[in-house]
């Protein structure tokens, strides 16, 4: 096992690796026409990462030529997963991902990792000369944002976050027709984000202890070395802050990315609010199972719904709101979209009528879209572009921190007071409180926590007031595993 110097990449074997050249900006080596193979690294090989072999090794002229986890059952099953599409030539298997890095056959790297370590990752290949593809989140923290975008900026690196819906040729007719104006202008947006996630338990004294096929040093990387108090291993690092950032870092990036595309992406949110509780299970989860944020992007008023709690006790179903569950509903002057993923359709505003229908094919040229540009070495026509998404990712961070910055406020406290003055933000309550009483749930006595107002510079994206300096903002990065200084 190599001596693990994370925090500026090892210099002397990136350098024997590619060469000088590197510190200017190269091309992907080997890509110089549009018929010209694209080799593949992957990083990350669990669920999402499986997907991503059958993804892009369905693309022309594409091909992984090797694969990276810190958990070797997982590469196991990668390899399984590749051949059983059909790929005769070998595949590499890396438990450790720098010497995934290291191979010159490799053009770019698709990172499909657990979320605290999108950075380190995306940073790294940016530095050994190799292209990104990196999942969303595309951070883990806000902090990382400034360092990712300036190593792919150094590096010339051609980067894609896998916010797929920006590839969904419905969605993109749907901002057409809206952009048109021939309904108006946006008035109002609603992000909806209903899934019915089960608890996830709580580990008995002693805690859980990591796979035997897992080197856990390299599964942590940059987290905290923390007692492991679920049930599971993998996946449910997504409700625990120290690696992941819970659903409203998990399904609604792509749903808060959709938001601030067809508002034109605007930025950061001068201000950001939010209700919530982790409410009924009793288990190892930290994130809230439903949270409702409320902020204005452009002038226009935006309300996010999070709730992942099923609609009543043994029913295995989620909630709905105007017949959508995970997508959104934009409120124009003369008619309503309501779509997500797949597309749409845009109904008249007493909803009775539908308007225009836009299918969708769920983003499934965004692949290909990363392998043309990572051909023709062109960023412009990329529609996951790194600077946007670390923008969109921060909606996410931005919701937790407010969350775990608030203090409890029972349903009645809420509507009397931080909520008083909004309609639509009482109807949520509503809703909310007559599904927990089918949970008996009482919320005077488990409360909801409703969140600090935290407040941004938009012009910065820096936070303001006493959270900015807040471990809450400036999180802690295990030794060996901080960021580069420098990119």
């Amino acid at each position: 096992m190599k001596t693990t110097h994370f925090s500026g990449f090892d210099r002397r074997r990136f350098i024997q690796t590619i060469g000088a050249s590197a510190l200017a900006g190269f091309p992907a080596l080997g890509v110089e026409g549009a018929n010209d193979k694209v080799r593949l690294g992957l990083i990350g090989c669990g669920g999402k990462g499986e997907a991503h072999l059958a993804y892009f090794s369905g693309l022309k002229n594409v091909e992984f030529v090797a694969i990276s986890d810190a958990d070797t059952a997982h590469m196991a099953k990668g390899v399984k997963k590749l051949e059983s599409q059909g790929q005769k030539t070998p595949v590499g298997q890396h438990q450790d991902y720098r010497d995934l890095l290291d191979r010159q056959d490799i053009d770019a790297v698709v990172i499909a990792s657990p979320n605290h370590w999108h950075a380190l990752h995306c940073i790294h290949a940016c530095q050994a000369g190799k292209d990104v593809y990196v999942e969303k989140p595309v951070t883990h923290k806000m902090s990382e944002s400034a360092p990712m975008i300036a190593a792919a900026e150094k590096y010339d690196r051609i980067v894609q976050a896998g916010t797929q819906n920006r590839s969904d040729t419905g969605l993109i007719d749907a901002l057409d027709f809206i952009q048109s104006g021939e309904i108006g202008k946006i008035t109002a947006v609603r992000g909806l984000c209903y899934r019915n996630r089960d608890s996830i338990g709580r580990a008995k004294n002693p805690p859980l202890k990591p796979p035997s096929t897992v080197d856990y040093n390299l599964w942590l990387g940059p987290a905290l070395d923390l007692p492991l108090l679920r049930k599971r291993f993998h996946y449910d690092w997504h409700w625990i802050w120290n690696t992941g950032n819970g659903d409203i870092g998990n399904q609604a990036p792509h749903e808060l990315d959709i938001i601030s595309w067809f508002l034109g992406d605007p930025g950061l949110p001068a201000q950001m609010n939010s209700f919530g509780q982790r409410f009924v299970w009793d288990d190892a989860g930290q994130s809230p199972n439903m949270q409702t944020l409320w902020f204005e992007l452009g002038d226009v008023p935006v309300i996010f719904e999070l709730n992942d709690l099923w609609i009543k006790p043994g029913t295995n179903a989620a909630p709905s709101y105007k017949g959508t569950r995970v997508g959104m509903i934009v409120t124009c002057e003369g008619g309503e979209f309501r779509g997500g993923r797949g597309g749409g359709n845009i109904f008249s505003l007493d909803g009775k009528n539908k308007i225009q229908k836009f299918p969708g094919d769920a983003g499934n040229g965004h692949a290909q879209n990363f392998i043309d540009a990572v051909r023709s070495r062109n960023s412009d026509g990329l529609h996951g572009k790194l600077a946007r998404s670390t923008q969109t990712a921060a909606l996410s961070h931005l919701a937790n921190l407010s969350h775990r910055s608030g203090s409890p406020a029972t349903g009645k406290e809420l509507r009397e007071g931080a909520l008083a003055s909004s309609p639509d933000l009482l109807e949520v309550l509503d809703r909310q409180e007559a599904q927990l009483d089918r949970w008996s749930v009482d919320t005077s006595k488990t409360p909801y926590i409703l969140g600090s107002d935290v407040t941004v510079d938009p012009s910065t994206g820096k936070l303001s007031g006493e959270l900015a300096n807040s471990p809450l903002a400036n999180p802690q990065y295990r030794k060996g595993f901080t960021l580069p200084e420098k990119a």
